[in-house]
C-alpha cells in the first residue's frame, strides 16, 4: 500500500510514488507474505501544482516491489514541509534491513535474528544484498536540485535495537512534521519515532501487539508453524502502524492496519503523550492506512478497506473515510463502495479541502480524489458528501468512470 500525500505551503500536492522495483536483487518480505520484492530505480515524488500541472521530482529513486506485477512498492513514501518551507523525504523499505546494502549486512551479522524469521525471510548472502542504501531513511530534501541529506537511518537502528522486540524488520511508512520534529511511523518495526529535524535527538515508542480472540482466524486458513503467538488465550497479531498525525493537543495519534490474517473491526488508534506511552484512543476500525487532522480539529481516519484484505482484490478494496470529533462522535464522510477503493493517503489543504489517494497498489492504478464534505455532517452511517476525481496526477492511467455522487453538486 502506497501513495501517501501532503499539501505544501502554496497548496501544491506532493504524492509519494514508491515505484515498481526493477530487475535487481530480491528479498522475501513480510509485507508480501514472504514473496520476493526486487530492487530497481523507479521511485519518485509526484508534484501536483495548484493549476493542475504535474511533474515528478526525485526521479529514479531506489525502489522495491514484487515482480512482474510491481505491487507492494517501497521507496519514496512521503514528502513533508516544516513551518519554514524546508522539505523532508521519507524512504521506506519493507523487509530485513540487513539485506539493504553491504554495510547493513555486515552490521546485522553482529545481532541475532529470531529463528522464525530466519526460516521465512532470512538475511541475504553478502553478494545478494539489494544495493539500496537510500531506503529506510529520513532525509532533508531540496525539491529544486534533488539533493538529499540523511537525518536518520531506520535500518541500522532496527538492526541494533529492534524496538518492538519481534522480527527485525523496518518499513518507514508515514511522515508528519510539527514544529522542529519529524514523526515517522514504521509499519515494519511496529514503532513510532519522533526525530528532531536537525538530527540532534530522537525518541521511539513501540506499538503493542493486537490481542484478538482465536475465533477471528478463519478455520480453513493454513498458517506457517510458529507464525502466530498465543498470549493468555489470545492470538497476538502485529499492530502494523501505518498513519500518524499530531493533534491540536500536541500529542501523536497513530492508526494501525493490523497484521496477518487481517481481522475486521480490530484496528485501533493510539495516543502518545509526553510520557511516550501508547494509550488506546479509539478502536473498532478496519485497515487504517492514514490519519490527519482538519482545520477544525477533527481527526480524519482513512480505511484502506472495510473488509479483510484476504476477502477481495487488494487493488480495489472498498475503503472509507471517517471523521472522529474531539467528543468521540464518528461521522462517515465516504462510505465503502463510494469511490475510495484501496485508499492509502489523506491530506488537508490550506482551505480545509480533503484529498485522498486511491488504488494505491500496483502500477497504472493510482489517482487522487477530492472529498467535498458539502452540508453539515450527520452521525454515521449516513454519508453526506461527494467525491471529485481530479485525474491520475501522473500516478498511472486516467481515472476511469465517474464516482458515485451523493450530493447534487460539487463545490467549485
Amino acid at each position: 500500500m502506497n501513495f501517501k500525500l501532503s499539501a505544501g505551503p502554496d497548496g501544491t500536492i506532493y504524492v509519494g510514488e514508491p515505484g515498481i522495483g526493477g530487475d535487481g536483487n530480491c528479498q522475501p518480505s513480510p509485507s508480501t507474505l514472504f514473496q520476493p520484492i526486487c530492487a530497481g530505480n523507479s521511485g519518485s515524488i509526484v508534484r501536483v501544482k495548484p493549476d493542475g500541472q504535474t511533474d515528478r521530482i526525485f526521479k529514479n529513486f531506489q525502489s522495491l516491489a514484487e515482480q512482474p506485477s510491481g505491487n507492494q512498492g517501497a521507496g519514496p513514501q512521503a514528502l513533508e514541509f516544516d513551518s519554514s518551507g524546508n522539505a523532508y523525504l521519507l524512504a521506506g523499505f519493507a523487509g530485513y534491513p540487513g539485506n539493504r546494502d553491504a554495510e547493513t549486512i555486515a552490521l546485522g551479522a553482529n545481532y541475532p535474528v529470531p529463528p522464525q524469521q530466519v526460516a521465512t525471510f532470512p538475511p541475504s548472502s553478502p553478494e545478494d544484498v539489494l544495493n539500496t542504501p537510500n531506503l529506510a531513511k529520513l532525509f532533508k530534501a531540496d525539491i529544486e536540485t534533488g539533493a538529499i541529506t540523511e537525518i536518520f537511518d531506520f535500518g541500522k537502528y532496527e538492526i541494533t535495537n529492534n524496538p518492538d522486540g519481534g522480527d527485525v524488520v523496518t518499513n518507514p511508512y508515514d511522515l508528519t512534521i510539527s514544529g522542529d520534529t519529524a514523526y515517522v511511523i514504521d509499519g515494519g518495526g511496529n514503532a513510532a519515532y519522533s526525530i528532531k529535524l536537525d538530527g540532534s535527538s530522537f525518541d521511539v515508542t513501540a506499538i503493542p501487539d493486537n490481542l484478538v480472540d482465536p475465533s477471528v482466524i478463519p478455520p480453513d486458513l493454513e498458517l506457517p508453524p510458529g507464525l502466530l503467538e498465543e498470549v493468555d488465550g489470545k492470538i497476538a497479531l502485529q499492530s502494523v502502524p501505518t498513519g500518524g498525525a499530531v493533534g491540536p493537543d500536541g500529542d501523536l495519534y497513530v492508526g494501525e492496519y493490523v497484521g496477518f490474517p487481517y481481522p475486521e473491526d480490530k484496528a485501533r488508534i493510539f495516543k502518545i503523550g509526553p510520557d511516550g506511552e501508547p494509550v488506546v484512543y479509539a478502536e473498532g476500525f478496519n485497515h487504517i492506512s492514514d490519519l490527519t487532522f482538519d482545520k477544525d480539529g477533527n481527526l480524519l481516519v482513512l480505511q484502506f478497506g472495510d473488509e479483510s484484505q484476504l476477502t477481495g482484490d487488494l487493488t480495489a478494496l472498498p475503503g472509507s473515510l471517517i471523521q472522529l470529533s474531539a467528543d468521540g462522535t464518528r461521522t462517515t464522510l465516504v462510505k465503502a463502495g463510494e469511490g475510495l477503493e484501496s485508499a492509502d493517503g489523506v491530506a488537508v489543504g490550506p482551505d480545509n479541502e480533503i484529498y485522498v489517494t486511491v488504488r494505491g497498489v500496483g502500477p497504472e492504478n493510482g489517482s487522487i480524489v477530492r472529498v467535498d464534505r458539502g452540508a453539515e455532517p450527520v452521525p454515521e452511517p449516513t454519508s453526506v458528501l461527494g467525491v471529485l476525481a481530479l485525474s491520475a496526477m501522473g500516478l498511472g492511467s486516467k481515472f476511469k468512470g465517474k464516482l458515485k455522487q451523493k450530493m447534487q453538486k460539487f463545490k467549485a
